[in-house]
Parts: C-alpha cells; structure tokens; sequence
C-alpha cells in the first residue's frame, strides 16, 4: 500500500542562515545560550537523572537544559526535575500541553529552546564526557549547516559497543541537502553512524521555520525517518564520526517496540517514497520497491528468531532478484571502500 504524505517544507524555505558576524563566542556569552538542550521525557524517572547528570556535567558552560514532561506534574518526574531546576538555573522545566506523545512532546521542547543550536536528548540516552564542547567547535565551523549528526555508543542488554575516534581527517564530513537526502534514502553513512534524534544537533532557525517533527496516522512508527528527511530537505547536515551520546538499547517500551515487522517494513515504503520526490538526480538509483525488498534481506539476522521461518524464506529469496542483487553488490562496495574507513574501530566490552 502506497501511503500518502505531504508537507509544505522545501528545502531553504523560510530558513535564513545567519551571517558570518551574527555568531557568537560559544563560551561565556551573556547573550542567549549557545546551545540548547532540550528532552522530551514521558514516565523515566530511572532514567532521567543520568541524562541530565551527563549535562550538568559536560566541561562547556554555555547551556540551557529544557525538558518537557508529557506526564506533566502528577507524574513521578517531575519533583526530580524540579530538585534539578532549583539547583541549577539553566535548567527548566515545561508541560507538553501541545498534545500527548513523542511528536508533540519533542516539538514543545525544541520550541521552548532559546540556544542558537538544539542538542535533542532522549530520557534514557547521555551524552558523553566533552559532547557538548565538541558540538559547540563544529558548529562554529559550520554555522549555516541545517542539522548535525554524530555517532552513538550502543548500550545492549549485556554489553556496550563503542566507537574509537578516527583519524582526525576523517572525523567530519559536509553534506549537500541532496547529498543527504541520498545518503538517508540509500541508507549510507547516516545508517552507519546510526542516525536517532540523540544524536543529532540542529540549527534553531531550522526549527523556528518550521521544521518540526510531524506524525502521519500511517507512520507512527516512522516519525524519526520523517523528521530526518524534512531536516536534510533544508540544508546541510555536517556528519561527525564521533561518539558523542551513548544510546541505550536495552528492552524496555517504546513505540518502536510494539510494531510488528510488516509495520516497520510499510513505514520504511512510505518514507523512501517521500525520499524518493525529494531527489532531484535519481540516475542509477534503486526503486523505493527494490530498495525495500534489499532491506528486508540485510535485517534477516535481527529478525528470524523472532518470525515465522516461512516469512524469512520469504525475504531471503528475494536476494535472487537482479535489482536487489545490485543494491547488495553497490552497497558492500561502498561500505568496504568509503564508509568504513572513515569510520573508527568498534569495541565491545560486557555490562
């Protein structure tokens, strides 16, 4: 099924990128904080408090904290937050009245941002020790760029996989908004540093033109995909291949979790379609189709423990098709000799 979806973005409408004299010292500016950022939180009080310890801890000074709790004041959250707001006056703390879930709830915290940069931050994920100074070094760099994207350190159930820095040449890299609209629709370098809205920092002239998470009746699941197409659509994206937030990946509830494979797989369709309008030279590139049917295959592994093995043979199968074939040939090509080397070493140490 072909799912129908729309915005009124384009890429640099509405969006100003501010002049070369308009940036201010990251530092020790008495003007409005540099960077902002802002926590949409939902029923994570466990969790919460190591988010917000690994702000209030970073060695940059020139922050704001915005969280905007979806439970609201009756919830378990909110006198921890109000401990840490009381202590710390760079710290508030907002109500989504906007309209409950994770679409509205983000929005209310971005909007509520003053910074000139947006750090978005999960209740359950962190930041590492010196993200934020090093956030804020790149953005000086690269003031006009619409969103920036780093790479995480994944938490597992039993082990933590994380990334070594590369060599310093290969640590940032400039993309075109086309540039990573491709990158996003072929799942490259983005999917290799393992894009999530924790990892990302954003221009707030994107957000404030109105930029904004969006949700679709169809895609509950997809609002993540949305959000990073609708960002790439106004402007550059500096990717970094650091790891600067540790993202945890350990079970617990969330709306991703609830969604059966043939969800995520009509999601994925929907979104590559949307991706798909969006690039203007699409010589050579696979069909939004052929590209899914590939996918299916590459995520056989995560999957067959968990699905019929009539389903899984269903998916394997499809690897015998001439386009999906291609798709696997282009892509270990490109890994094996542009992603990967640019990428640092992968490390696994126990819980």
């Amino acid at each position: 099924m072909k799912l129908q979806l729309s915005s009124d973005a384009r890429p640099g409408r509405g969006f100003v990128a501010p002049e070369e004299g308009d940036t201010h010292s990251a530092e020790g500016s008495t003007m409005r904080p540099f960077i902002s950022v802002a926590v949409p939180t939902y029923r994570r009080p466990d969790t919460i408090r190591r988010t917000i310890d690994s702000i209030v801890g970073q060695d940059f000074s020139n922050w704001e904290l915005v969280v905007s709790d979806d439970e609201g004041r009756a919830g378990a959250s909110w006198p921890i937050l109000e401990e840490y707001a009381r202590s710390d006056p760079r710290i508030r703390i907002v109500e989504n009245h906007r309209g409950r879930g994770q679409v509205e709830n983000t929005n209310n915290a971005m909007l509520a941002c003053k910074g000139k940069w947006i750090k978005l931050l999960h209740d359950d994920d962190w930041l590492t020790s010196g993200a934020l100074k090093r956030f804020a070094e790149i953005s000086m760099k690269y003031p006009s760029a619409a969103f920036m994207t780093c790479a995480a350190h994944v938490v597992e159930e039993d082990r933590v996989v994380t990334r070594s820095d590369p060599p310093e040449h290969n640590r940032v890299s400039l993309y075109s908004s086309q540039q990573c609209l491709t990158d996003l629709y072929l799942v490259r370098v983005t999917r290799s540093l393992g894009i999530i809205p924790s990892t990302l920092l954003i221009n707030a002239a994107v957000i404030h033109a109105g930029c904004q998470m969006r949700a679709h009746k169809s895609i509950p699941a997809g609002v993540d995909q949305l959000f990073f197409v609708d960002l790439a659509r106004h402007g550059e994206m500096v990717a970094i291949n650091e790891g600067l937030i540790f993202y945890d990946a350990t079970h617990h509830p969330s709306i991703t979790t609830t969604k059966s494979y043939e969800d995520v797989d009509e999601v994925t369709l929907a979104v590559k379609q949307l991706n798909w309008d969006l690039i203007e030279d699409r010589k050579g590139l696979p069909s939004p189709e052929s590209l899914l049917r590939a996918l299916q295959v590459a995520r056989i592994p995560s999957r067959f423990r968990h699905q019929s093995w009539r389903t899984t043979m269903r998916d394997a199968v499809q690897i015998f098709r001439p386009s999906v074939m291609k798709i696997a040939n282009q892509y270990l090509l490109e890994y094996l000799l542009r992603i990967r080397p640019k990428l640092g070493a992968v490390r696994t140490r126990k819980r």
